[in-house]
């Protein structure tokens, strides 16, 4: 099984992680995140000039904390961090194609993924377990 998160350093973010690296080792999967960078959030953005850099920054301590997490709690899984710019929504699906991953867990912040594939929710094991913690399990495979 493969487990594909889209990390953004929210809590619900982090407890999917440590969630998903506990069901990876009980199932003998794999972890793949994907934290992408929202650019587009920046095209004609009224404020200071290094708005910007601060998001980045912010951004890479995100980073850093996956993969802290990673190390903690991923002893014994096959655990994978990538990072991208784009657009969030359309960069996690394409993500989730291109790996052929089996879940992909999604924080709220990516609702319209979750909207567009509610039906899916049914289909995952780990959508049951994954609600308590606002998390959407969604199941790839349909996709």
């Amino acid at each position: 099984m493969k487990i594909k998160f889209a990390y953004d350093g929210t809590l619900q973010a982090k407890e999917a992680l440590e969630y998903g690296m506990d069901k990876a080792r009980e199932k003998g999967g794999e972890v793949v995140a994907l934290h992408v960078f929202n650019s587009s959030l920046f095209v004609d953005y009224d404020a200071t000039l290094d708005a910007q850099d601060t998001a980045k920054a912010e951004a890479a301590r995100f980073i850093e904390e996956a993969k802290a997490i990673i190390r903690e709690k991923g002893k014994g899984v096959k655990a994978s961090l990538y990072s991208t710019e784009g657009n969030p929504n359309e960069e996690v699906i394409s993500f989730a194609r291109a790996e052929k991953v089996d879940v992909l867990l999604c924080p709220p912040k990516f609702t319209k993924i979750i909207n567009k594939y509610q039906k899916a929710l049914g289909e995952s094991e780990l959508a049951g377990e994954t609600a308590k913690m606002h998390v959407a399990a969604l199941s790839t495979r349909t996709m």
